[in-house]
């Protein structure tokens, strides 16, 4: 059985990327997420308190469209690029009555 699974992860800004740059990086690896098969949403939330931190909200339809993000040429280049580290991520997913 597939569920729906949840990702929340926050990501921390490099300080030596512009912060309008790295917005941008993020915005863009959001559309790419979104293009994935499987991946059913991908949205970055900004915090003005703190403004190196990111974090993005991630529905998939199953374990296998995790897996298969993460070998993405896009998900690839956008860790590669460095212009931000993973802080710490969580899985979720609804609870089924």
């Amino acid at each position: 059985m597939n569920q729906t699974i949840f990702v929340t992860a926050e990501l921390a800004m490099h300080p030596d990327h512009p912060r309008d740059d790295v917005i941008d990086a993020v915005e863009q690896f959001c559309r790419d997420m979104e293009s994935e098969a499987g991946c059913l949403q991908a949205r970055a939330t900004y915090d003005d308190n703190a403004p190196h931190r990111v974090i993005l909200w991630e529905r998939y339809a199953s374990r296998a469209a995790i897996d298969a993000h993460f070998a993405m040429p896009h998900t690839q280049a956008f860790i590669a690029s460095g212009v931000t580290a993973l802080v710490q991520a969580f899985e979720t997913m609804e609870r089924v009555s």
